[in-house]
């Protein structure tokens, strides 16, 4: 009797005990506009005593985003980015803070079989994808051609800390990596304070930095404000590209801001594209490159690089379809350990 009393108290006095520690522990989040675009940073499990700090923490992680804003973004004229495309000189020395993401822009454009390109901004700037407050509208043929001979990353040679243009019409945009480019710095931040459960969310680029799983819904491509689809991810990221941001339609054909490179037009024969990699910047990068490549090439170059995606498309009665890649243990909720947020 003795035993079964004590038992009874044992389970109740851990009932209360668990009850009392995960009333404490609490999601913050703080929420800006960045890159033109919003951003949000939540942190889990955080105990009640320590929900003050975090604050802190999370509002130094959004100087992070002032910081890569004020050196990558070309639409900002006073950034460091702008000041580099603007000086006209054939040979510029590369400013340090935008050496390392020239490197590896350089690299994920010869592995991506030159789908994603850094330089095709004039091409973008022709068709008026330039400024939120631009119109966009289709140029002439010819013209495309003209800037498209000058607008690729072959123009640039790069020598040490040096590059040579080889044209001084070039010009260099970020936005196809910039943004997955400033979340991985920020989880990086996190993880060196002792955060490790946390999103990194930047427009279409979602990094999860947490063990447990954590429940990411991909923007329904056609439907403002609406989920198409829901994965669970944890230690990764995951980004979206698609044709539904920046985008006008004329004679039955959308034309978006993701400009393919080697014609200079911005269609494709899938409507967005998300992949999931190890590092923010380059599942950016990736789903820019894939959603270029079209249909076909893009599941081929997901599959050949033991990546995971799905692939959204019309098909001929215009009924939305999709492609999964190696998706299975992000689809499956219950073979997931711990608990999903």
């Amino acid at each position: 009797m003795k035993k079964t009393l004590l038992s009874i108290f044992a389970f109740v006095l851990y009932l209360l005990l668990n009850s009392c520690t995960q009333s404490e522990k609490q999601k913050v989040t703080v929420s800006f506009v960045e890159f033109s675009t919003d951003v949000s940073i939540t942190v889990f499990n955080v105990r009640e005593s320590q929900v003050e700090k975090v604050k802190e923490i999370l509002y130094e992680a959004e100087n992070i985003f002032k910081y890569f804003n004020s050196e990558m973004n070309v639409y900002e004229p006073g950034s460091t980015l702008s000041k580099f495309n603007d000086n006209a000189n054939a040979v510029k020395e590369v400013p340090k803070s935008l050496r390392k993401i020239f490197s590896v822009s350089g690299n994920i454009y010869k592995y991506t079989d030159r789908s994603f390109d850094i330089a095709i901004q004039p091409v973008v700037e022709l068709w008026g994808f330039n400024t939120v407050a631009s119109t966009p509208s289709k140029p002439d043929s010819c013209k495309i051609k003209e800037v498209l001979i000058f607008s690729n990353f072959d123009r640039y040679r790069f020598f040490n800390d040096s590059v040579l243009v080889t044209d001084n019409r070039c010009k260099i945009g970020l936005g196809g990596i910039a943004k997955g480019y400033a979340a991985d710095s920020t989880g990086t931040y996190l993880i060196s304070k002792g955060l490790n459960d946390f999103i990194v969310a930047v427009g279409g680029d979602v990094l999860v930095g947490s063990e447990t799983p954590k429940t990411v819904g991909i923007r329904h491509p056609r439907k403002k404000g609406e989920v198409i689809d829901t994965l669970y991810i944890s230690g990764k990221a995951i980004s979206t590209s698609g044709d539904y941001e920046k985008y006008f339609e004329e004679e039955n054909t959308r034309y978006c801001h993701i400009i393919d490179p080697s014609d200079g037009y911005g269609t494709s024969d899938m409507i967005s594209a998300s992949v999931i990699s190890e590092k923010s910047y380059m599942s950016d990068a990736f789903a820019t490159a894939v959603f270029v490549m079209g249909r076909e090439k893009g599941r081929y170059f997901i599959e050949k690089n033991n990546l995971s995606g799905i692939i959204y498309y019309f098909n001929e009665n215009g009924d939305i379809l999709s492609d999964e890649i190696n998706l299975e243990k992000y689809k499956r909720k219950n073979s997931m350990n711990g608990n999903e947020e």
